[in-house]
């Protein structure tokens, strides 16, 4: 039997467990947050139903500060260990589901909820890959461990809490990203703004909201405006919207209070152009108007510096490495608040040849009229490259190309995997090349059949490294 046949056993017991994670909506919640409960009580309770299928299924499993948990299999006292690098965070819902994010649904072959591209369906398929050959016996001389993160859509503080606790494993993947192996990862760095936000003018802009994560192109972008006695500005939006049919929204006038929501297209930051950036958009539109102040300043540099500008050409940042690709730039919050503070979070992806420094100084260099404080936020990534030649990037770029039929060589990505952590350590599926990516997005899916094909490659490369 081939790999594939045996996994294609599982799929429903897979199904099955992969239901119970979805249904648990696993986002960073502040309001549940506590010394026990670092991320929130969501994050607990993923954490612990992994750990019961662990105790089910009779892997050995630990936890490390309510932060991560770690299910075993192979001999104890192996000198190596290959890791298998998920997170079981995920993004909010956001609006335009056609269905309850966290009620997992199979329709015409595709299986639809949050987390199913990014990265719930994947970790099962890892799971059950070390069930699989568990449930086999296999014998191995490597030990695996399923490292299972919960602040990987956040701030990264979960993984390097466990290498510091339980070491760095001697090599290993995150199915985070896509098959074939992506063996280089770029930088990634969100750079915040800070400015005042006092408007005047014909025009006052009372609020400006769109985005709630650096990392994710934003679907939605809400603004409340005071606009001169006489003006209709709900015809003139109508007709904004009907010049990008792309995008959608409505507008609400009361007396000369307009209120405007725009909907664009929400989408992984490490891919804007994949997004239609709903905030950029209403900045765009706003611009044309009589604003002053600090509206007018923002405004500019929203709607027109950086509008549709994922390559960062407007800053000055334009820049392609032959190995690793350009550097890219999502816009990923906006907040202006009259007689308050305004805020902008850009999140750069960017290969190896770009530093922080540069990005900060040519991000301040085009700034315009905009008085804007500019720092980093956290510490950022730098370029992680893991060599072709070497044992890891060989076995699972064989072990593709055996099972699909098709060697694609290794690759760059602009996402950002818990890989990275690790010297050897690359991204692995569980994206294939014919599939839509919907990370991040509503209506995330993954294709049913993958489910089991995931697995296959990931046992049989397992496997080869261990046995």
């Amino acid at each position: 039997m081939t790999w594939a046949t045996q996994a294609k056993e599982y799929e429903q017991g897979l199904i099955n467990d992969l239901n119970q994670i979805i249904r648990i909506p696993s986002v960073l919640d502040p309001k549940t947050q506590t010394p026990q409960t670092p991320f929130g009580i969501e994050m607990i309770r993923a954490l612990s139903q992994m750990e019961a299928f662990a105790n089910r299924d009779g892997f050995r499993y630990g936890r490390v500060d309510n932060m991560v948990t770690w299910i075993e299999f192979g001999p104890q006292d192996a000198a190596e260990t290959v890791g298998i690098l998920t997170h079981i965070d995920v993004v909010p819902a956001g609006d335009g589901w056609l269905r309850p994010a966290f009620t997992p649904e199979i329709l015409d072959g595709l299986y639809f909820g949050r987390g199913a591209a990014d990265m719930k369906a994947d970790l099962m398929s890892a799971y059950y890959a070390m069930k699989m050959l568990a449930d086999q016996k296999r014998v191995l001389k490597r030990k695996i461990r399923l490292i299972i993160g919960t602040d990987e859509e956040n701030g990264w503080r979960d993984i390097p809490r466990y290498i510091e606790q339980e070491g760095e494993p001697t090599l290993g993947f995150s199915p985070d990203g896509a098959f074939p192996v992506v063996n280089g990862e770029k930088a990634f760095q969100t750079v915040q703004l800070r400015f005042p936000s006092l408007s005047d003018g014909a025009y006052i802009l009372e609020r400006f909201m769109s985005g709630s994560r650096p990392n994710v192109v934003p679907g939605e972008a809400k603004a409340r405006v005071q606009v001169p006695k006489g003006v209709d500005l709900i015809k003139d939006f109508e007709n904004y919207l009907e010049q990008y049919p792309f995008l959608n929204g409505e507008a609400k006038q009361n007396g000369q209070t307009v209120k405007i929501l725009l909907l664009g297209v929400q989408a992984h930051g490490a891919y804007p152009a994949d997004g239609k950036n709903a905030g950029t958009y209403l900045a765009h539109f706003l611009s044309r108007y009589d604003f002053g102040g600090d509206a007018r300043a923002f405004l500019d540099f929203v709607g027109v510096t950086i509008h549709q500008d994922v390559y960062a050409n407007g800053l000055g940042l334009t820049y392609h490495d032959s190995q690793m690709g350009d550097l890219t730039l999502n816009v990923g919050v906006m907040r202006y608040s009259h007689r308050g503070q305004g805020t902008i979070l850009l999140n750069f992806r960017y290969p190896q040849g770009v530093n922080l420094q540069a990005v900060i100084t040519q991000v301040q260099r085009h700034l315009g009229a905009l008085n804007a404080d500019v720092t980093k936020v956290q510490a950022g990534m730098p370029p992680h490259l893991v060599p072709i030649e070497d044992e890891l990037v060989q076995v699972l770029s064989d072990v593709y190309a055996e099972q699909t039929g098709e060697y694609l060589p290794p690759r760059t990505s602009n996402g950002g995997s818990y890989a990275r952590l690790l010297k050897r350590g690359v991204a692995f599926g569980g994206q294939f090349p014919d599939v839509k990516v919907t990370s991040h997005q509503a209506n995330e899916s993954t294709p049913v059949a993958n489910l089991t094909r995931t697995m296959a490659i990931f046992a049989e490369s397992l496997w080869r490294l261990c046995k």
